[in-house]
């Protein structure tokens, strides 16, 4: 089982968001899906019990720090083939707990707003992972249409990797996540090629070529309107 763990260290940069979107892909793309969350605010926890049963499930736990091991206990697991695990901002003040999850990452997306102020903050948690050696990638996130990110890009890609994909500023990302929804659960919304083109690079950093056999051999997920 890989595990994926979405931190920034820095609050309204889209790490829930992003998660549960990928999440979802990776559901319609034929893993078995479970998603932890973190956050005391419980967001991800909220959008997984308003999920309709017109969409592919994922399993979720709510987990307080104090039991942030299970994570690691592949046992407590078993039959999942990825766990996305959603963290709050302070991840400064359990500092034992998260390292044990950064160690047994085997990715961490690290999503920041496309701002000086938003990058300069997260760039020194990309640079501390690389010199950990721990496989991480920033996601550009909450992208305006016609503003010229390029700045911002050459300043994280000195800090680490950056996912090549954007993702838009949607107001329906939000819209979607009130119903407990991601946009690839909506046919034919724009927000579903841009999350599956995401998720099919994060995919690749964390199975190369080789995907569980389980998927290798099923088909995609069907999507259906959503109520």
């Amino acid at each position: 089982m890989k595990r994926l763990l979405f931190s920034a260290g820095k609050g309204g940069v889209g790490k829930t968001t992003l998660c549960r979107n990928l999440a979802a892909a990776a559901a319609y793309g034929g893993l078995r899906v479970v998603t932890a969350d973190l956050d005391p605010q419980a967001t991800l926890t909220i959008w997984s019990r308003r999920r309709p049963k017109t969409v592919p499930a994922i399993p979720h736990f709510k987990v307080a720090w104090s039991e942030a091991d299970a994570l690691l206990d592949d046992g407590e697991l078993e039959g999942f083939d990825a766990l996305f695990i959603d963290t709050p901002p302070s991840i400064e003040t359990q500092p034992a707990a998260f390292q044990a999850l950064l160690g047994r990452a085997d990715l961490v997306v690290v999503p920041t707003r496309a701002t000086f102020d938003d990058a300069e903050s997260v760039a020194p948690f990309l640079k501390h992972l690389r010199e950990e050696q721990r496989p991480a990638v920033a996601v550009l996130n909450f992208v305006k249409p016609r503003v010229n990110v390029n700045a911002v890009k050459s300043f994280l890609l000195d800090a680490g990797e950056l996912c090549p994909v954007e993702v838009a500023d949607r107001t329906d990302y939000a819209r979607a996540g009130a119903k407990g929804l991601g946009l690839v659960d909506v046919p034919g919304h724009a927000g579903l090629d841009e999350m599956q083109a995401v998720w099919s690079y994060v995919r690749g950093k964390v199975w190369g070529r080789e995907l569980p056999k389980r998927q290798i051999a099923g088909k995609e997920k069907k999507r259906v309107p959503a109520a």
